[in-house]
């Protein structure tokens, strides 16, 4: 028998339908391929979503009287498949059979058209792979009880946040082994591959295969939506509930961002009521799609952003994909061109540079690419969130409106490529404090991972006196006004950026929750509540929640230093971020940035800068330097970053 040919599609209006024949379980998986107009074929078929397993690990299936190859992970989803339905032949659409992956010009125009394929399936068969342990049955139990249960009081309380801590009933297990378990289901493949994302928000029905055992993704979905510092989950899981607060984070930044009317999202009641609240709000940003997306894994690293172009935010007013697949292309011209690209939208311009986060002092000089271009992998399988500063609905504004934008891409005189912005340079780091850990942060004093020099200091005291020591050190502070105490406003407020969300929160209103936060630190212990009363323990409680806020917020300092600049202005900046690095603001852009000299044109006075990251620098966030700059004799220049 022949290895199998692929038949070329008449045009890019047509898809692969695969036939999988019927056949007992030990028979050898046959199959036919057939050529459709991707129309007529809507809503006759069902697609597959699955990770292919390795290169090596291979299987053979007959397909059209050929022989063709496939992952092992492939034919047992095909095989279970079959299993489900005796006697009958099913039309299934498979990315590693219906798409010649061989041809790169088939492959662009086919993975432009993958999020129709998915919208337009009847369903998406979801294969985890072989229950090799014996456990999918007791998994996908446990959480259609934890969902039942934790569904009955949102129906009663109408939002998470006001459900009280549950006093569980017997039905629910909360022992070792459950927790272990679920663990377990979430370090299946799946559920680290960047392409699932996008083939299961787009799913009219969406359920998920494990061995044998299936369930809807929607309760493992709404599952993960409760995960929100909800104790009795997190007591479920043994303490780390990061994968499933991952999953939350997929729902409400990515899944809720698809249009498709049909879909598993409404299906569940609190996914049900998440989704409703965004339809119709502010669009998002195509980049923090993107941005979630670099947690997950993809052989090829251009799948990063190919992986996302049938979401609706990838497309312009008039439907216009931003960027044009192209297998042709390598990663780094795919990443240029896409950056360009991201320049061109007026939407998104104002935030593309916040997206740079280097993992590498080698990134920050431009070694290996430009410093400007934001990569969209990581070095590591990583779920921690990886926020930016700058964010599509907040006040900040720095560099003024869109409008004021001037750039230029270009090469320079060893062909490197450059980016010119239009901008100022208004100040220069004089201290870091090294990389800041939330976890320090917290109320709760076992998460620390620090050990305070004195009994009651706190991480905040540590960095209010590592500021303090440095400033005396340096004498590069002059203008740190030698009163300030550990009140100061401005230095609480850096340290949550502002508390970066939609809603500006005062420095009136930010100071007294600071003070809360303080006494929360000072007494861990919640008052006990005998003889003062039930108005004690609420107002108790209510200051608590209050300090909880400054708690969650610190989260955005995640992997970033506290700064102090030589004008004696507090900041937040990258983590390779150091003293003599500049400040500065370019026109367009919602936060300041920080800068590196790092040389001279050859034969010119051009001065190039690295681009380090986004800042928090208080007092310039809403624009205030542009006032002096345009009532002023201020000169804007061309700042040309490498």
């Amino acid at each position: 028998m022949k290895k199998f040919e692929y038949e070329d599609l008449l045009s890019e209006e047509y898809i692969r339908i695969l036939e999988l024949l019927p056949g007992r379980k030990d028979d050898a998986i046959r199959c036919c391929l057939t050529l459709e107009p991707r129309q007529n074929a809507a809503n006759t078929y069902d697609a597959i979503s699955y990770t292919w397993g390795t290169s090596t690990d291979r299987a053979e299936i007959i397909c059209s009287n050929q022989i063709l190859p496939i992952t092992t992970n492939l034919a047992d989803a095909l095989r279970e498949l079959r299993s489900k339905s005796p006697g009958h032949s099913q039309r299934l659409w498979v990315d590693a059979i219906c798409i010649n992956q061989d041809r790169s010009e088939e492959k662009n125009h086919q993975v432009k058209r993958l999020g129709e394929v998915y919208r337009d399936a009847r369903q998406v068969f979801v294969w985890l792979g072989r229950d090799t342990g014996g456990i999918a049955r007791d998994c996908f139990g446990l959480l259609e009880r934890w969902v039942s249960y934790l569904d009955e009081n949102f129906d009663i309380y109408r939002h998470t946040r006001n459900i009280p801590t549950l006093d569980l009933p017997h039905h629910l297990c909360t022992d070792a082994e459950a927790g272990s378990k679920l663990r377990k289901l979430m370090e299946c493949s799946w559920f680290s591959r960047v392409w699932v994302l996008q083939e299961a928000a787009l799913a009219k029905n969406c359920h998920l295969f494990w061995g044998r055992h299936s369930m809807s993704l929607a309760v493992l979905v709404e599952f993960a939506c409760f995960c929100d510092g909800r104790t009795e989950i997190t007591r479920l899981l043994g303490g780390d509930d990061s994968s499933f607060r991952y999953w939350r984070l997929v729902f409400l930044c990515v899944y809720r961002t698809y249009d498709n009317a049909e879909s598993w999202r409404r299906e569940r009641p609190l996914i049900r009521s998440l989704n409703e609240k965004h339809c119709g709000g502010r669009p998002g940003l195509f980049l923090d799609i993107l941005q979630i997306g670099k947690s997950l894994s993809a052989k090829d690293a251009r799948d990063h952003i190919y992986a996302f172009l049938g979401n609706p935010l990838a497309k312009s007013a008039d439907g216009k994909l931003f960027l044009e697949p192209d297998y042709d292309k390598d990663e780094k011209e795919v990443y240029f061109d896409a950056t360009l690209a991201f320049l061109r939208s007026r939407h998104e311009a104002p935030y593309i540079l916040c997206f740079v986060q280097h993992d590498s002092v080698d990134e920050v000089n431009g070694s290996k690419a430009p410093s400007w271009i934001p990569k969209w992998t990581k070095p590591r399988m990583d779920l921690a969130p990886s926020y930016t500063i700058g964010n599509i609905g907040l006040s900040f504004e720095a560099g003024g409106p869109v409008d004021r934008l001037q750039y230029k891409a270009c090469r320079g005189f060893r062909g490197e490529r450059l980016l010119s912005l239009r901008g100022f340079i208004f100040d220069h780091l004089t201290w870091t404090s090294g990389l800041l850990k939330p976890e320090n942060f917290a109320l709760d004093r076992t998460l620390w991972d620090f050990e305070p020099q004195e009994p009651h200091k706190t991480y905040v005291d540590k960095l209010w006196n590592d500021m303090v020591l440095a400033c005396n050190l340096q004498r590069g502070c002059s203008e740190v006004p030698p009163k300030r105490t550990l009140m100061d406003a401005s230095f609480s407020y850096t340290l949550v950026t502002g508390y970066n969300n939609t809603r500006v929160v005062s420095i009136d209103e930010h100071r007294k929750r600071f003070q809360k936060y303080l006494r929360a630190l000072e007494n861990p212990d919640p008052p006990e509540n005998h003889r003062t009363g039930v108005i004690t323990a609420r107002a108790s409680r209510k200051e608590l929640c209050e300090a909880s806020r400054y708690e969650v917020s610190t989260r955005n300092c995640r992997d970033r230093q506290l700064a102090l600049t030589a004008h004696g202005r507090f900041a937040l900046v990258a983590r390779f971020a150091k003293p003599g690095d500049a400040c500065c603001v370019f026109l367009g852009m919602v936060t300041p940035f920080v800068v590196r000299q790092v040389g001279m044109e050859d034969g010119g006075t051009a001065k190039y800068h690295s681009l380090v990251g986004e800042a928090y620098v208080h007092g310039v966030m809403r624009g205030e330097l542009l006032d002096v700059l345009d009532h002023e004799d201020v000169n804007t220049k061309e700042i040309v970053l490498m």
